[in-house]
């Protein structure tokens, strides 16, 4: 069986921060629901009324860029939370949340969740701290696109995706689950042709090959270097 290399090694999701106690507490005030593939939770500039704790599957959050081009900013999985910007302010959301497979989520009332808070501190700062995360993660996203352009937030996602998803391999890490370049092109807000691009110059140089229909990085240490990744902490370079 091929070992996980990375998969949160050093983040905890949110859930599994929790007390015991507290995740009960925590779930009874939420309300089980489950929804197929596809299925949005929420549009980017609506008013968000619910926040989502993901049992099983997984939801991806987007943004649409100025030329109407997708960008995927991040994949919530079992035991993250989404919509959490929402909480304490009328901000409207500032991405799409869509159910990326077959998913089952614990359903919280916004206005409920808030008046937790206030009686449960741990819990309280437990969402802080998910904030704080997720706001810097997504900063090293887009600076990562903004420092070095779509080849550097190429190499960005491939090892975030290593990071999430990467299991051992003989030739390096095998990243577990099927990417087209299609759907690698929303991570970076380009195209299926600057992606093919980018990925056969990578192959070119030994970086990465596909091996059936997977992603092996050969050479992680190349792409890390261009982007001096030493400065980035492993719990914010997921797709999370």
């Amino acid at each position: 069986m091929s070992k996980k290399l990375y998969n949160y090694k050093n983040y905890n999701p949110f859930f599994e921060q929790l007390s015991e106690e507290n995740q009960q507490h925590l779930l009874l005030h939420g309300e089980k629901v489950t929804v197929p593939k596809n299925k949005i939770l929420f549009y980017e500039g609506e008013t968000v009324k619910y926040i989502y704790l993901i049992t099983k599957g997984q939801v991806q959050m987007s943004k649409m860029t100025m030329d109407d081009k997708k960008f995927v900013i991040h994949i919530k999985r079992e035991n993250d939370i989404v919509g959490e910007f929402s909480l304490f302010n009328d901000m409207r959301a500032s991405m799409t949340a869509e159910a990326k497979t077959p998913a089952t989520l614990i359903r919280f009332d916004r206005d409920i969740l808030e008046g937790l808070f206030i009686q449960n501190g741990e819990i309280a700062t437990v969402f802080i701290k998910l904030f704080a995360r997720n706001t810097q993660a997504t900063q090293a996203k887009f600076s990562d696109l903004l420092l070095y352009g779509k080849t550097g937030a190429f190499y960005s996602i491939l090892i975030r995706f290593a990071h999430s998803y990467g299991i051992e391999h003989p030739e390096g890490i095998k990243i577990d689950m099927k990417l087209t370049n299609q759907e690698l092109a929303y991570f970076i807000g380009s195209t299926r042709e600057t992606v093919n691009r980018m990925f056969n110059e990578l192959k070119k140089d030994g970086v990465t090959e596909i091996e059936n229909g997977y992603i092996v990085i050969k050479k992680i240490e190349e792409l890390k270097k261009h982007l001096h990744c030493e400065k980035c902490p492993l719990e914010i370079c997921t797709l999370s």
